[in-house]
């Protein structure tokens, strides 16, 4: 813009050396009554620290007597200077605001108590007459001696700081001079001076920012902190069909009831200004003027002076659709085709050996050891849940029960399985199993309901599942709702982001939610009128 990077630099370290002893002098001039206040009252604390320092002094002076002595009026006075020294130790610690005497106190309370445990659990009952153990006296007096020196550092650390403070107020009074007012008044001049060279080109700059979020071709909004719309280039207003006059200063609550349908668009920065964390690759479907669309978003927290001062949206529009589509139709070939081989190698391999046992077992039985059959019943049993557990493999790369039976009895086979290994009751509800569905969907659909169920075991302790399938005016609605606890942070994840994807690929859309009573999931997908109805079981 005209202005040397160096000369910039030397500017702004002038300035700031210029103002910072005037600043440094008016900020003395301005905590000297705090820190007097400050002072008084370290003088009341280091006099509650000389008494305490007095209280463990007794104490340790009765724990030596009781030792050299083995008096039991020593060990009482001891038992009652304990009750005492801690209770001063904590009142204490709930007056100091100083991080390093706090922590000082803290140490000195864990010794304490690890003296006075040591003494009362250790000492009494080991010691004789005029005599202890030569391990109990070197622990003994080696904590004595920690007690000691910690009693004595937090009153040296105190006392240092009331010095520091003391010297502080003096060297403060004798910055306060004419030369400081003297200064102030030369930086101002120079911040006045220096607004041409740096205020204006700043000004320069943020236009040619408002300018480029004009000619990108991405849907930009911004957010001040409290949720108002402070800015949106002119893509956003077309694609999102939010006029800018309209909504501009107003916040997002407002935005969203006067235009419903980009809700799920601008619900995310609530995220982003609650927990200060950006929310990255949010797919949403966006219907509006007429059209529907699928939008990839990106939301960032704004921060200024490490403060959040609020946040932005950058959406476009995704049109890798037909590829996608491709990429699913690819892996789903690819898990079909991994299915049967599964099934024709293993299946076929595992069913033999299940049946010769059965033979074996049928035939041989009273000719074999006892302990012989078990085994064999063991190893049939073990075969067994080898053959159900290779099913459910298979089923999990590919439902290949939909091609046989149809999507609603695929999923009864599911659930039921679902319940005997999870224990969680799941509650199948539908009109009819015959659907308007492509086998495509079907697909969807199914790893849909298997990702919900999935999420419930891993996040909700849930105990009962209901899904409800209702078909009505060319539309499935295909409904998820548990009664367990809702995840705290369900927004950013969880397998939701990978179910709204498969969505999207049959023209779907997925909403979730959850309140007291549980979390739900609500996929709507448009029925198919080319497509065959599912058979019935």
């Amino acid at each position: 813009m005209g202005i040397s990077s160096d000369f910039k630099k030397w500017a702004a370290l002038f300035l700031v050396a210029v103002l910072l002893v005037p600043l440094v002098n008016l900020y003395d001039a301005y905590v000297t009554p705090a820190k007097l206040t400050r002072v008084s009252g370290n003088y009341e604390l280091i006099s509650e620290i000389c008494k305490l320092s007095g209280d463990i002094s007794y104490l340790i002076y009765n724990a030596q007597a009781y030792i050299l002595f083995s008096d039991a009026r020593y060990l009482d006075k001891f038992n009652e200077y304990s009750v005492i020294v801690l209770k001063n130790e904590n009142d204490l610690i709930n007056q100091v605001n100083s991080g390093t005497t706090r922590n000082r106190l803290q140490e000195l309370i864990g010794i304490t108590k690890e003296y006075i445990s040591f003494v009362q659990d250790e000492i009494a009952p080991a010691i004789e007459p005029g005599n202890i153990s030569s391990l109990h006296r070197e622990q003994f007096e080696s904590l004595t001696a920690e007690l000691r020196s910690s009693a004595d550092a937090m009153f040296s650390a105190r006392n240092e700081f009331i010095s520091s403070d003391a010297k502080s107020l003096v060297a403060g009074e004798k910055r306060l001079n004419f030369i400081s007012i003297l200064l102030v008044f030369l930086s101002l001049a120079l911040l006045v001076a220096g607004t041409r060279k740096f205020i204006y080109p700043m000004l320069v700059n943020y236009h040619h920012l408002e300018k480029l979020t004009e000619f990108t071709k991405d849907a930009i909004a911004f957010i001040d902190h409290r949720g108002r719309i402070t800015g949106i280039n002119h893509v956003a207003e077309t694609l999102l069909c939010l006029p800018a006059t309209q909504i501009k200063n107003k916040s997002l609550n407002d935005i969203m009831v006067l235009f419903p349908t980009t809700q799920h668009v601008l619900q995310p920065l609530f995220t982003v200004i609650l927990e200060q964390k950006e929310v990255l690759n949010n797919q949403v479907v966006f219907t509006g003027g007429g059209r529907k669309v699928l939008l990839n978003v990106d939301y960032h927290p704004l921060f200024y002076l490490d403060k959040l001062s609020g946040a932005v949206m950058v959406a476009h529009h995704v049109e890798t659709e037909k590829n996608k589509r491709y990429l699913f139709d690819t892996i789903e070939a690819e898990r079909k085709k991994i299915s049967i081989e599964i099934h024709d190698w293993i299946g076929r391999a595992m069913s033999p050996i299940i049946h010769s046992l059965d033979y074996i077992l049928r035939v041989h039985r009273e000719k074999m050891p006892g302990d012989v059959f078990d085994d064999l019943v063991k190893l049939r049993a073990h075969c067994q849940t080898a053959a159900m557990d290779m099913r459910g493999i298979m089923n999990d790369i590919h439902p290949y029960l939909i091609e046989r039976v149809g999507l609603i009895s695929a999923l009864e086979s599911y659930v039921a399985n679902f319940e005997q290994m999870h224990n969680i009751r799941v509650y199948l509800y539908y009109q009819n199993k015959k659907l308007h569905l492509k086998k495509e969907a079907e697909i969807i659909i199914y790893r849909i309901v298997q990702e919900a169920l999935s999420n419930v075991i891993k996040h909700s302790n849930a105990t009962e599942v209901d899904i409800y399938f209702k078909e009505e005016n060319n539309t499935l609605k295909v409904e998820i709702m548990d009664n367990g606890q809702v995840p705290e942070d369900y927004a950013a994840g969880k397998g939701l982001w990978g179910m709204k994807e498969r969505a999207n690929l049959i023209g779907g859309d997925l909403v979730f939610g959850g309140d007291e009573s549980g979390f739900s999931v609500i996929l709507t997908v448009p029925a198919s009128t080319e497509g065959d109805r599912n058979e019935q079981d």
